[in-house]
């Protein structure tokens, strides 16, 4: 571990304490009362941002566990868990994107002035206890997960990162090697249905995702890779040196999601690169078509996994 101190700084925004992670290389900002969502993200001293939100200056606000995620703040980072689309599985009705990103976590004031963001959520319908401690490692930020089951009997659960990112014109989007092939979940392309797979990094010439470039200004997309051997991805610009890369285990969440819209939802534009346990966005899905032991929790146990991030800057 980076042995350079890292500080820990408080403020407020609209009513709302975020906390700031500074190292001399790069910065994360964290609201714990909204889902201890991400909400800043850039290398220092005046690097690129890289975690979106709306046009116009940063409005936090405060969401209920049912709210469609449209009607969030959508701004940032926020965890998905114990699914990402509404669903009904395992005899409960899950929220849209679900019940983390809507609720306050409870901040640990002890590992706080220790330099570490540390949070806890007792998820209001699922029987899971989520905490996340976010650290960091020299330019690296650091997400590390402890995942508890009280249930007495095992249960399911799926698990994304969803990370809004910034667009700028030259950026690619780089996954591993071996991906040769994707899923997708949704498309505006005219005839694509969920299911369907595309070669990469595109099923036709006016579609390159290696390019963020699909087939005009009023399309999107959301597709999945894996399951992955080597689990990293990154947003690299060579004109502006900018890059951020993703790193996680693979043993955890052996699968990339990746959401693309350019202008197809909202008119806007940005990309999100998301860990995950399940190439698919609802729970009921996962459970149904691709049943796996990496999302079955046993009765008392607890899942860790982490994830690295890594802005740099020329």
């Amino acid at each position: 571990m980076n042995s350079q101190p890292t500080a820990a700084l408080r403020e407020t925004c609209d009513g709302f304490e975020v906390i700031r992670l500074r190292s001399m290389e790069a910065e994360v900002a964290i609201v714990p009362a909204l889902g201890a969502k991400l909400v800043s993200l850039r290398t220092l001293p005046d690097g690129r941002e890289w975690l979106w939100h709306p046009e116009g200056a940063l409005c936090l606000f405060a969401n209920s566990v049912g709210d469609s995620f449209t009607d969030g703040t959508l701004a940032g980072a926020d965890e998905c868990i114990p699914t990402v689309g509404a669903c009904r599985a395992g005899g409960r009705d899950l929220p849209d994107h679900g019940e983390a990103w809507s609720q306050a976590w409870t901040l640990d004031e002890t590992a706080l002035s220790k330099g570490l963001v540390r949070t806890t959520l007792r998820l209001p319908i699922s029987p899971f206890t989520i905490t996340r401690t976010v650290r960091m490692e020299g330019e690296i930020v650091v997400l590390d997960y402890e995942l508890t089951n009280h249930a007495a009997k095992p249960e399911p659960y799926l698990w994304a990162l969803h990370p809004l990112l910034t667009f700028h014109e030259g950026d690619r989007l780089i996954v591993p090697e071996e991906v040769h092939d994707i899923r997708i979940e949704g498309a505006t392309r005219p005839g694509a249905k969920p299911g369907d797979h595309w070669s990469w990094p595109g099923p036709a010439p006016e579609i390159n995702l290696n390019e963020l470039r699909l087939e005009n200004d009023r399309a999107s997309v959301k597709f999945f890779a894996g399951p992955l051997r080597a689990g990293h991805s990154s947003i690299v610009n060579e004109r502006t040196g900018d890059s951020l890369e993703f790193n996680w285990g693979t043993e955890a969440n052996p699968y990339l999601g990746v959401w693309l819209t350019r202008g197809g939802w909202r008119g806007v534009h940005h990309p999100a690169i998301e860990p995950t346990n399940a190439p698919c966005d609802t729970l009921a899905e996962a459970q149904s078509q691709f049943p796996s032991s990496s999302r079955i929790l046993a009765s008392g146990a607890t899942k860790e996994w982490s994830v690295w991030i890594k802005p740099s800057a020329r």
